[in-house]
């Protein structure tokens, strides 16, 4: 019960529009239930020769022509009149369950996007893109399948159920049993198969998932594909989730087959037992014991077998099949709650605290750091970096350079130590305001499908087109950018298709310069660019001393040498520090490098 109430309160917001909901469906039922009375009248007091008692007959006689033609035409008009009003209603009803529906929708949505947003990168690295897109774009929809089957179905058909039963109950309680005498054979039906479903349609939305995520992943490698001439086994490994997919599928729409001709057979025994009691007692009434209308007619029979068949099982139908009904929904809903209650890990403390935006002294204090205990990516790392100094964290791949950075701005937290801004544990320090401290260049440029200005401008959407360009002008990126169609107006390509990785890095680069955040990390600032452009990002780097707190990691030692320090490391612990000068001179590990690189003697 807490899971479905959980499902339906993001709709809370439409309590007003799900009552109008429910009376407009009252309305229309209600029409539904005088629709068989025309026919009714006819056969019984029109061609037939029952007097009419009824009030509803009465009523008819009251106001309808003497000629039967004309009580024919009234008749007609009348059931017409009817059916207009119950499909008017049955259409505002609709506009309003699709106003409703795709309002809970775009709430249901919205959290789990902010969720998603919320979640650290270790969830997100675990888990397929595909998967995320799944739940949002699909898995979401089973909060209005729910909504739609606990008050729509269940709690409208069991309240016209029980209208149903007590109208009909006066009218015959012979046939009113034997018409409801089915229900503990739908009712068992329901329960086994209801089980059934459930699993059938959690399982087509894990195959679902798994077919999101191979095609998300194979347009994001089309280049790589096509570069090792792997077409034909991506499309063998595709046809082969796709096929998946279809027999999961395939085993779900079999169950559900086998499930409505149960309920179908056991519908039509129902109508079978009442149609043939119902006949018998006509005849018996009618022409054995000559009661008239106190009696069964043939009028009363085609109203009760019309509520039977529609009113009363219509509504135990959908009472009976809500299982069935709800079963994708269930699974949609519990995919997203899955997401939905996993705790982010990465979060504000309950007392963390603000700090305004300006320079301040980093401190790495005994830090350690794993993925698995069994691999420690740092070792008892520990430094002081002062504002306005330039570092590097320099060494071969592996020794945990890039897993460091992650750590500044609070992608992970350490396992044990600690990181420092002016003393204060980062963990003790609002997300918001630590991440305004720093501006990353990440190894793996990123530009979105925009335009140039904007892509510089996403750290500050509210920059000024001067600052824009001067920001430009910095990063090395404003000569290539003026040879644009439309400068910086031009748009950029999904996954910057149009530009080359060197330009799209110096964009990078133009990005994080125009924050203004006093501390810039950068992963590889150079490793795309030519030696000219090094060369100019190396200056941009050098007017920036003193001026920010410059973080970085590179193997090319020609772009740290002018660092006020530089720490080596290896397997994760912090072996040398020191100018480029000082580490030459100690002949270690930097030497060596050194050495390869810049060409250094053995002196």
């Amino acid at each position: 019960m807490r899971f479905y109430l959980r499902a339906i309160s993001y709709f809370r917001a439409f309590t007003g529009e799900i009552f109008l909901s429910l009376v407009l469906i009252a309305l229309s039922t209600s029409f539904g239930l005088l629709i068989p009375f025309p026919m009714a009248i006819f056969f019984d007091s029109v061609i037939g020769t029952v007097e009419p008692k009824n009030w509803i007959y009465q009523a008819f006689f009251w106001a309808a022509p003497q000629s039967k033609v004309g009580q024919i035409m009234a008749l007609a008009g009348i059931m017409l009149g009817l059916r207009i009003c119950q499909e008017l209603l049955g259409m505002g009803q609709t506009l309003l369950n699709i106003r409703i529906g795709y309002g809970g929708l775009m709430r249901v949505r919205c959290e789990l996007y902010r969720k998603l947003q919320e979640l650290s990168l270790a969830y997100h690295k675990s888990q397929p893109q595909g998967d995320a897109i799944y739940r949002l774009s699909y898995d979401t929809y089973g909060f209005h399948t729910i909504l739609n089957v606990l008050v729509q179905t269940v709690l409208v058909s069991a309240v016209t159920l029980l209208i149903m039963s007590w109208i009909m109950l006066s009218m015959n309680w012979q046939l009113t049993l034997i018409g409801l005498s089915i229900s503990p054979l739908l009712l068992w039906t329901t329960r086994i198969y209801g089980r059934i479903l459930r699993k059938k349609s959690t399982e087509v939305k894990e195959v679902d998932s798994q077919l999101t995520t191979t095609i998300q992943r194979s347009v994001a490698t089309i280049g790589l594909v096509q570069a090792f001439g792997r077409e034909a086994d991506e499309y063998e490994a595709f046809s082969s989730t796709v096929q998946r997919s279809i027999s999961a599928y395939l085993r779900l729409h079999w169950q559900e087959m086998i499930y409505w001709l149960f309920v179908g057979s056991i519908f039509g025994l129902g109508g079978a037992m009442i149609f043939g009691y119902g006949g018998y007692i006509v005849y018996r009434d009618q022409l054995v014991l000559h009661l008239g209308d106190n009696g069964m007619t043939i009028g009363k029979l085609s109203i009760f077998i019309a509520y039977i068949l529609g009113n009363l099982y219509g509504p135990l139908n959908k009472l009976s099949t809500a299982g069935a009904a709800i079963a994708g929904g269930v699974a949609g809903v519990q995919r997203v709650f899955e997401v939905l209650d996993r705790d982010p890990v990465i979060k504000d403390a309950p007392n963390a605290i603000s700090l305004a935006k300006q320079p301040r002294v980093l401190e790495l204090d005994h830090l350690q750091f794993w993925y698995a205990p069994e691999n420690p990516v740092l070792r008892d790392l520990s430094c002081t970096i002062r504002p306005g100094q330039m570092v590097a964290f320099v060494g071969s791949s592996g020794v945990g350079k890039t897993t460091l950075l992650n750590l500044l701005p609070r992608f992970y937290d350490p396992v044990s130590g600690a990181l420092k801004l002016d003393g204060h544990d980062l963990r003790e320090i609002k997300i918001r305001d630590l991440r305004r401290h720093v501006a990353l260049v990440l190894q793996e440029s990123v530009v979105l499908p925009t335009t140039v200005a904007e892509n510089i401008a996403y750290g500050r959407p509210d920059a000024s087109d001067s600052q824009i360009r001067h920001a430009a002008e910095m990063a090395g990126a404003a000569s290539f950018i003026e040879k644009l169609p439309q400068q910086y107006a031009t748009l950029i390509s999904e996954s910057g298709q149009n530009l080359s990785g060197g330009q799209k890095q110096r964009i990078s680069i133009a990005r994080a310069l125009l924050t203004e955040a006093p501390i810039i990390i950068m992963d590889e600032p150079t490793s795309a660019l030519d030696p000219q452009h090094e060369a100019m990002i190396v200056d941009t780097l050098r007017q920036l001393k003193r001026q920010r707190t410059i973080i970085l990691v590179s193997h090319r030692l020609s772009t740290v040498a002018d660092c006020d320090q530089i720490f080596v490391m290896d397997e994760g612990r912090i072996v040398e520090q020191g100018t480029h000068d000082e580490l030459v001179k100690q002949r270690g590990l930097y030497f060596k490098m050194a050495r390869h690189q810049l060409k250094l003697d053995d002196m």
